[in-house]
């Protein structure tokens, strides 16, 4: 096997293994109503959609992440509804080393609406963004909750140090 063979199958599996680190779950469940949950991810991701619907509610969990150049994006969206309608979307996104993001989102109601959406991003090298968000609602009424962290933490690099081009004026 040539060294340009090789080359180009290890250049394979490196492409393979840096997508494979998603784990992405949707699952639903209907008692007398609709539930939908979809998910999806890019890179080094975590990500749940989870929805339940019963005597007619209708529940929807949506969830998406992306954690590619080395950063880690993970979360949770969960909607029940019993008779009303339940809404949850989940974003979580990081980029860059080290970047960590994660984000919650529950929707629950008894013969109401309620919409929760919650958005995590981390940018930078030793990032860490945290997002969580809940609305719950009873019969007849409407509950909504957003939450958004955005977390850039650049490490700032040391400056050089630049000695003087003169030398100091000394008294005599």
């Amino acid at each position: 096997m040539s060294a340009r063979l090789i080359a180009v199958a290890v250049a394979a599996i490196c492409l393979f293994t840096a997508e494979a680190n998603a784990q992405v779950t949707a699952s639903s469940y209907s008692n007398g109503g609709t539930a939908i949950s979809t998910a999806s991810g890019r890179g080094n991701t975590r990500l749940n959609a989870r929805s339940y619907a019963t005597n007619g509610g209708f529940a929807r969990a949506d969830m998406r992440g992306s954690g590619r150049n080395g950063g880690f994006a993970s979360g949770n969206s969960s909607a029940y509804a019993n008779g009303g309608v339940a809404i949850s979307n989940g974003r979580s996104i990081a980029n860059g080393y080290g970047a960590r993001s994660h984000a919650n989102s529950t929707a629950r109601t008894f013969g109401g609406y309620s919409n929760s959406s919650s958005t995590a991003k981390a940018l930078g090298n030793w990032a860490n963004a945290r997002s969580d968000s809940t609305a719950n609602s009873w019969f007849g009424q409407s509950s909504q909750s957003h939450a958004k962290a955005v977390d850039r933490r650049w490490v700032p690099q040391p400056q050089p140090y630049c000695p003087p081009t003169q030398p100091p004026i000394v008294p005599w």
